[in-house]
């Protein structure tokens, strides 16, 4: 159940992740150069309001995946996190508007350009509707209905991507954009003619490109709530009681400062590259980085599933105490194992391959995100490997050394974007500055993480939870890239085909190195062939989406 729910969830976010790349490509593709500096507008709105996307979050989110996949009254559970969302939604209306208003007033700073700041209003909505739509989907998630869940979440990307498209396909019209390193207006005449009828939609997304980009954004988030709570209708709500404010309040606040820095950090990076830098390399950063973000799908549909179950096991009665642990604790080493076994190919790949990749997914004026693109890809895999044993932490109710590691490493991140990101940091001699030196930091510190994860894994469980088979997987890593290196010199990598040839050819490699250490075995070929099976798949889909949701009286 846990491998076919991952994989529902994989398949789903890799569709995802498709609808995304492919709007990407098309924009740089049709915007050239320009590409990156608008796009890098768009995205430092989108980590500005980000920055406070924490307030929405708070931990409540875990909590009530905690709570419901516990077994506790389901209709009082969804009246007290309805209840919680909407006040905190308030909350982070009011901080973003307040901090605009202490930005332009009080410290007498301005933006980018004209559009900018109307751009983060737009975010701000962007945020709104998208904190909304995750009532529905943590509350799928925690009944492992991650069909409902995924389905809502896809909707997002769909919308949105369609929508990018055809703002990209209108042309420009007198945008304000850093080009060759200085700011000028420019104008790009569309690549297809539009139909008569629809001149006039195409001028005003033409003269209106960062605004219109920016609501493609936000009506992709307005599409994702409406399906998730389309599907949510049929669930129970009651009126919230004080003692489950109470349970949800004590669960959560040892959660609220690492979802803080989790989530701060996961943004910030990309604001102080646009303070000590330019949009355009907040272009260049943000772009390799939903690509290298493909990795994580890996880890989020690990996550979303691994938890629920180990919080299931962990709250049986009539389990020996022994039992539990052990179960929990092969949960989180299988879980490690098999996204350590599927992630270290694209690794190996992109590594080896980062300058194609980014020629043929972007163009070549992205090409100074290259070394950042290779670093961010480590980062995600190891961000993959540490996170079944974040959730056997709080799964086992030990949310407070969670708070411990999380805090810990985005302390070290943040300190050091300050001494990597500007002009004249600490590396900038040797290279490292800007985007490459934001890249070094997230690396670092989730490298501090994963070493704090198994310190108190390996304490709760009292089990030494590090596997030596991680490490052949890095071998096979290797000798894949390797491999597919040697063959790359004898011809030229200029279409997406290419890399698709060699790719597989890797993967062979990679499989056959792991078969001879004996860490790919005839079971492991079933496992994945058993995940995969269509016909189970579609099944477990259709069983999923056929039935009404029954909750416990």
């Amino acid at each position: 159940m846990i491998a076919r729910n991952s994989f529902i969830i994989m398949v789903s976010q890799a569709a995802s992740a498709i609808f995304g790349m492919l709007a990407l490509t098309i924009v740089s593709k049709l915007w050239g150069g320009y590409a990156p500096s608008i796009m890098g507008i768009i995205w430092f709105a989108m980590a500005f309001v980000g920055t406070f996307s924490f307030i929405t979050n708070m931990g409540f989110d875990v909590t009530h995946i905690k709570k419901v996949s516990e077994g506790r009254d389901m209709g009082t559970c969804m009246g007290t996190f309805i209840s919680i969302k909407l006040i905190l939604i308030g909350i982070l209306i009011t901080s973003v508007l307040g901090s605009i208003a202490f930005w332009k007033y009080f410290m007498s700073e301005g933006f980018y350009d004209a559009t900018t700041e109307t751009v983060i209003y737009i975010f701000l909505g962007y945020s709104v509707f998208f904190a909304l739509g995750q009532i529905a989907v943590s509350t799928f998630n925690s009944r492992k209905e991650n069909v409902k869940s995924q389905i809502s979440l896809l909707m997002d990307p769909i919308v949105r991507s369609a929508l990018v498209i055809i703002v990209a396909l209108a042309g420009i019209s007198g945008a304000i954009v850093t080009y060759g390193g200085a700011t000028t207006a420019i104008d790009l005449q569309p690549r297809y003619n539009w139909p008569g009828f629809l001149e006039p939609l195409q001028t005003f997304l033409a003269t209106h490109t960062v605004g219109a980009m920016a609501i493609a954004y936000l009506l992709g988030a307005f599409a994702m709530f409406c399906m998730a709570f389309f599907l949510l209708r049929k669930y129970p709500v009651a009126k919230p009681t004080k003692n489950y404010l109470k349970m949800y309040f004590l669960f959560a606040t040892p959660l609220m400062i690492p979802i803080i820095f989790t989530l701060i950090t996961a943004n910030i990076d990309k604001v102080m590259i646009g303070y000590f830098w330019s949009a355009v390399e907040v272009g260049y950063y943000s772009s390799v980085q939903r690509i290298s973000a493909m990795i994580l799908m890996i880890s989020a549909s690990i996550g979303i599933v691994v938890y629920p179950t180990i919080s299931a096991i962990h709250a049986r009665k009539n389990m020996d105490k022994r039992k539990k642990i052990r179960e929990i604790a092969k949960v989180a080493r299988d879980s490690e194992r098999y996204a350590s076994m599927v992630t270290i190919p694209v690794l190996a790949m992109i590594i080896v391959f980062a300058v194609p990749i980014i020629d043929i997914v972007l163009n070549s004026s992205f090409r100074p995100a290259t070394m950042s693109f290779q670093l961010l890809t480590i980062y995600a895999y190891v961000f993959t490997i540490g996170v079944p044993y974040t959730y056997l932490i709080v799964g086992m109710n030990r949310p407070k050394q969670t708070a411990k590691i999380v805090v810990l490493a985005g302390i070290a991140n943040i300190v050091l974007n300050f001494l990597l990101i500007p002009h004249n940091g600490l590396l900038s001699q040797f290279g490292i500055s800007g985007i490459n030196g934001a890249a070094c930091s997230i690396l670092a510190s989730i490298i501090i993480m994963l070493v704090g994860l198994h310190y108190y894994s390996n304490r709760i469980t009292g089990k030494r939870l590090f596997q030596g088979k991680i490490l052949l997987h890095m071998i096979a890593g290797v000798v894949m890239g390797m491999v597919m290196w040697g063959i790359s010199t004898f011809i030229e990598i200029i279409r997406w085909y290419h890399l698709g040839v060699l790719f597989f050819i890797g993967l062979g490699t990679y499989i056959g190195v792991l078969w001879c250490f004996k860490e790919f075995k005839k079971a492991d070929l079933n496992f994945f062939l058993d995940t995969m099976n269509l016909r189970k798949l579609f099944k477990h889909v259709k069983k999923e989406m056929g039935e009404d949701p029954k909750f416990k009286q």
